[in-house]
């Protein structure tokens, strides 16, 4: 077994355990805003969705590093072992970061973890939008005759900008389970609650949309 059939292997993994557990998260959290379940039942369907969603924020991380791994060693991306071990140390920490956000989510110290978090994902997805277009051009840092693959990076770069964007959606669900905690369920509170979620569905499946997009270009190198 080679060092490619690895790193490509692992890679299949990661698409589907981010996609699939990713899931998992959204149909939890679309049934926590169901009005007819008890407030218990609503919060436990929330926490464990958030839960949940640790397994799929880790591989979408992992991504980068894989998807390194797998251009370095298909000679599409020159790069040195002290720039790919650059690359696997960023990963980590912005994955360490994003996890002590999710974990703590409900306390300050989450807040401020999970802004950290958005402002590294923000300059991932720019990054590599950049670096995919300095590369079709012929600047590097991927090889230029691999088209498919600029856009295959580029689109997980637009990835990393379409989470924050879910993410900045999604946030007045918590305020609105706050008050619910405190009022009881209230049409203004429930128009809140409903109202995120169907915003936010329609983000999630874009970026579902999109990850598929990736695996079905990776897969079949359409544009040669």
């Amino acid at each position: 077994m080679t060092a490619y059939e690895v790193w490509k292997y692992a890679h299949l993994l990661m698409f589907v355990f981010w996609v699939g557990t990713d899931m998992g998260v959204f149909l939890a959290a679309r049934r926590s805003t169901d009005a007819s379940l008890s407030f218990m039942t609503r919060v436990t369907l929330l926490h464990m969705a958030l839960r949940i969603e640790l397994l799929p924020r880790t591989m979408w991380k992992a991504a980068l590093p894989l998807g390194v791994m797998l251009s370095r060693d298909l000679g599409y991306l020159p790069i040195s072992d002290g720039a790919v071990a650059l690359v696997w140390a960023f990963s980590i920490v912005w994955w360490a970061i994003s996890m002590g956000g999710a974990y703590w989510y409900d306390k300050p110290v989450g807040h401020r973890l999970a802004r950290v978090t958005n402002w590294l994902t923000g300059l991932v997805g720019v990054t590599l939008i950049l670096l995919c277009l300095s590369s079709w051009l012929g600047s590097g840092p991927f090889v230029q005759d691999v088209p498919w693959l600029h856009l295959k990076v580029a689109l997980y770069g637009v990835i990393n900008l379409m989470v924050i964007w879910m993410i900045v959606a999604f946030d007045p669900i918590g305020a609105a389970f706050g008050r619910l905690a405190v009022e009881g369920s209230k049409p203004e509170i429930e128009a809140i609650i409903s109202g995120t979620m169907e915003r936010s569905t329609i983000i999630i499946w874009s970026t579902y949309a999109l990850i598929v997009i990736v695996g079905f270009i990776g897969t079949t190198r359409l544009l040669g």
